[in-house]
């Protein structure tokens, strides 16, 4: 098995962090509007991990077609959004199906990556000369 390459662990860890804080709000305005309970916090659990594990194992994949002539590294693109979306409709499922669990706070957290991506420029140092 090859290593985890380190910009996948500190993209991952990004995600991860930026998650845990959309969360936290989420948590935060849900108990402000007197709305939470137990499904809240397990909906949360279950979408925010789903969300950093589909991140994740996307970084995997792309770390696994570098080097690859294009044809296949197409392929092993292909195939990694098609296995992480049908885990995203599982979870998601789960979520809806499994009283347990808040089907909204499920699934907005899948959201959280593409926000946290927004937010990226804001934070990163500039390079001198720019």
């Amino acid at each position: 098995m090859k290593k985890i390459d380190t910009t996948v662990k500190k993209e991952s860890l990004y995600i991860l962090i930026w998650t845990v804080i959309l969360s936290l709000l989420m948590q935060s305005v849900i108990l402000i509007l007197n709305r939470w309970d137990p499904s809240i916090l397990w909906g949360n659990l279950l979408g925010g991990g789903a969300a950093v594990c589909n991140f994740f194992v996307m970084g995997l994949f792309v770390q696994s077609a570098l080097g690859k002539e294009e044809k296949d590294a197409k392929n092993i693109i292909r195939l990694s959004q098609s296995l992480r979306f049908l885990m995203l409709v599982a979870v998601g499922a789960v979520g809806y199906l499994v009283p347990i669990f808040n089907v909204v706070t499920t699934v907005l957290p899948f959201l959280f990556p593409r926000i946290a991506i927004a937010f990226r420029p804001l934070f990163e140092k500039r390079k001198e000369g720019e």
